[in-house]
Parts: structure tokens; sequence; C-alpha cells
């Protein structure tokens, strides 16, 4: 006869987050931006993704700021006026000249709210990010914004922001399944001119 078992049994109930978690102002900004991180890597149009973008960075920037991360929820307002400005900017050079001076404002804003790494992985993820807006292109808009996510993950790591990782591994496998989905449009006018 075997020996009775002496593990305890796990039911679901108890690892379900409580009542009072899901209520925390932490966790609903999170939960609501998490997903605009859903939906932003499947789009087509850039005016679009960037649209959707500047409302996840607010969301995101009051779930850090709920957390105590000041620099990421300030990084995160900052990322959500360069999304405004180029999608409201006509002039190339103006957006330019836009996200330099948010960046700029962007290193002080670290200066002021530092705390070690986890202020220096979320300024290079908008930094990084920045980048990724100025491209026209949406593949390299989203090529940037993947190398972006290995910030970001690093610092939510840091912060232990479940809804931040859940967004960066949501970003992760919408940007590669947005990069895998376009790739014919992206080779389309590669083959038409080896065709010509």
């Amino acid at each position: 006869m075997a020996p009775p078992c002496l593990e305890p049994r796990v039911s679901i109930l108890s690892i379900l987050p409580s009542a009072a978690a899901l209520t925390d102002p932490a966790n609903i900004a999170g939960f609501a931006a998490l997903g605009s991180s859903v939906t932003w890597p499947l789009l087509r149009r850039r005016r679009a993704i960037l649209a959707v973008q500047v409302a996840g960075s607010l969301l995101f920037a009051l779930h850090y700021l709920f957390l105590g991360a000041g620099t990421a929820a300030a990084m995160c307002v900052m990322g959500a006026l360069q999304g405004i400005a180029l999608v409201t900017l006509i002039d190339r050079r103006r957006r330019i000249m836009v996200v330099g001076v948010t960046m700029a404002i962007a290193a002080v804003v670290t200066a002021c709210t530092w705390t070690g790494l986890a202020s220096l992985l979320s300024q290079g993820g908008q930094a990084v990010s920045a980048i990724g807006r100025l491209q026209l292109d949406t593949q390299r808009l989203r090529l940037w914004f993947l190398a972006s996510v290995v910030f970001w993950c690093s610092h939510n790591l840091m912060v232990g922001s479940v809804f931040g990782l859940a967004s960066d591994t949501l970003a992760l496998t919408s940007l590669l399944l947005g990069l895998w989905r376009n790739r014919a449009a992206a080779a389309a006018p590669r083959l038409r001119d080896a065709a010509a």
C-alpha cells in the first residue's frame, strides 16, 4: 500500500488575487494600460499606432506613479508628449525638434528623480522608443520598439510591475507578429524593383 500523499492541495481560489488587489489604483491603471499594449503593435497605420501609444503611455504613467517609480512615470509622460507631437505636427523638422526637446527634458527629469538602475532603464527605454517614433516606416518603428522592450522589461522586473511585465510580453509577441505579418508588404517593393 502506498503512503498517503503529504503534498497540500491547492485550489484555484488560493492563487487568485484578493478583491482588494483588484481594486488597487496601481492595478486598475496597469490593467487599462495593458489594453493599449495589446492593441498598438497590431495596427497598420503609423498615426493609429502613435495615438493608441499616447493613451497607453499616460495610463502607464499613472500606474508607475502609484508604484512609486517616479522616473518611469515621467518617461511615460515624455513618450505621450512625443506621440501627440508626432500625430499633430506635419513638418518633420518640428517633429524631430519636439522629440529632441522631450529627450533633453527626460534626461533632466531622470537626474532629478534618480533611483539608480531603474531610472536608467526607464530613461533608456524612453530614448529608444523616441527614435522609433521618428521612423516613417512602420516596420522600422516596430524594430525600435522591440529594442525598447529590453529596457522596459528589465525596469519592470526591478520595480515589480506585473502589468508592465505583462505588457512587455504582449508587446514583444505583438511586435514580432506585426513584423512577420507585414514582411510581405516590406518585401513587395524589392521584388517589384528586381523584376523591372
